[in-house]
């Protein structure tokens, strides 16, 4: 595969010299406290997914934000890598995705998640809810749940799903500590999930850290993130910010193979509020149009 960058030469890429992979496409990601079986089925391996020419042809090619020039580059790396070492399954860096309120980060998130075919979890921090999400706590007669990451890996049999956690910039800095162990590799391997009565591996997470203002992280968390700033797209990228975030609502309204011919009138309609620039809202107009048409 010839990449490309942003401005049609070459992408330098600056892979090191690999062996091709030699292992398994899964993975025993828990280890019990005990020889009784776990919950949630975690004693069986998961596999790991993302992979194959037809979904990295999907990642280069399909996937859109013609815009994001560093997210551009942090995929077409990956989809490189993954070619280079022979590990067929998706491997993003924790990703740090900055930009402004409604720029479309968990859009972004869950645009990658559905080409590559990975399960997607949204997760919120901060404020009140602390870190619970990430590390439930015991509280009198309460059952204490499984954290997000690994409920993600049990339920949808995946040991590489795609988390985004939001509200970073209001966890404090104990909370932003206790991420960063579940991201660092060197920690993440042996994580602690007393919900599970097991140790377990969240090194093949793609973690992406949703942040509006990156001075919000301790350097401790900020210096595990691969840096990808979010724009709004501008000009001709418009129209094809629409189209993307008008197919993201037909997949979730299921009406996915029934918008057709219909598809210009969608976009005529979301064209009408160019002026509104959150992805968030876009999408929601879009929801409703569609429904609309449907009787959802």
């Amino acid at each position: 595969m010839n990449a490309a960058a942003p401005d049609g030469g070459p992408l330098a890429v600056g892979l090191p010299a690999q062996r091709p992979f030699e292992g398994p496409a899964s993975v025993l990601v828990a280890q019990g406290f005990t020889p009784d079986a776990m919950p949630l089925g975690l004693d069986a391996a998961l596999p790991l997914c993302g992979g194959g020419d037809r979904i990295r042809r999907r990642l280069t090619a399909d996937l859109g934000f013609g815009w994001q020039s560093s997210l551009r580059g942090v995929i077409d790396r990956a989809v490189l890598r993954q070619e280079a070492t022979g590990a067929d399954w998706l491997t993003l860096p924790p990703l740090m995705l900055s930009g402004p309120a409604g720029v479309g980060r968990t859009h972004v998130a869950r645009r990658i998640a559905s080409q590559a075919e990975l399960p997607h979890v949204g997760v919120t921090v901060g404020g009140a809810f602390g870190i619970e999400q990430l590390q439930p706590t015991a509280c009198g007669p309460d059952m204490i749940l499984p954290s997000a990451p690994v409920l993600a890996m049990a339920v949808s049999r995946c040991a590489n799903p795609i988390v985004s956690v939001c509200g970073i910039d209001d966890l404090d800095a104990a909370g932003q500590t206790d991420l960063a162990r579940m991201i660092d590799s060197a920690t993440a391997e042996r994580w602690v999930d007393y919900a599970c009565g097991a140790t377990v591996d969240l090194r093949h997470v793609n973690w992406m850290i949703q942040v509006q203002e990156p001075a919000a992280l301790t350097p401790t968390l900020l210096r595990l993130l691969e840096p990808v700033p979010l724009r709004f797209p501008e000009g001709q990228d418009v129209p094809l910010h629409l189209v993307e975030i008008l197919a993201e609502a037909a997949v979730d309204r299921g009406v996915v193979d029934r918008v057709g011919a219909l598809a210009e009138d969608g976009l005529a309609y979301l064209a009408r509020f160019r002026g509104e620039r959150s992805v968030a809202r876009i999408y929601a107009d879009a929801c409703q149009w569609l429904d609309a048409q449907f009787e959802q």
